[in-house]
C-alpha cells in the first residue's frame, strides 16, 4: 500500500487580526456556519510594510482547516467580515489522513 492511499485533500486558510474579540467571534462563526472544522488560534507580533511605512502590531492568527469543497464559500466570508482594508488571507492545499479528512469533512457544510 502506498503513501496516496492513506491521505485526503484539505485546505488551511491562514489570516491574521489585530483584536482578541474579532478573532474570537470569526473562529464561532466559522465554526458556527460549518465552513472550518477547526481553526487554532495563535498571537505574536508581526512586522510589515504599510503604505509606505514600517509597522508593527500584535495580531492574532488563525489557521482555518476545512475542506476543498468550501474554500470559495469560506474565503467570500472572510472577505465580507475581515476588518482590515487588505487582510491577508492565505490559501494552502493540501493531503492529510483519511481519518483526519474524515473528520474535517463529517464536521463541515455539505454542498
Amino acid at each position: 500500500m502506498g503513501y496516496a492511499f492513506h491521505m485526503s485533500q484539505m485546505i488551511m486558510i491562514l489570516t491574521s487580526i489585530d483584536q482578541a474579540e474579532q478573532a474570537q467571534w470569526m473562529t464561532q462563526q466559522l465554526l458556527e456556519k460549518q465552513l472550518a472544522s477547526c481553526i487554532q488560534q495563535t498571537s505574536g507580533t508581526s512586522t510589515y510594510r504599510w503604505q509606505g511605512k514600517l509597522e508593527c502590531s500584535q495580531e492574532y492568527y488563525l489557521h482555518i482547516k476545512t475542506t476543498l469543497a468550501l474554500k470559495e464559500q469560506a474565503v467570500t466570508w472572510l472577505e465580507r467580515h475581515h476588518p482590515y482594508e487588505t487582510p491577508e488571507i492565505i490559501i494552502l492545499e493540501g493531503e492529510c489522513s483519511k481519518g483526519y479528512g474524515a473528520w474535517l469533512s463529517k464536521e463541515t457544510l455539505k454542498i
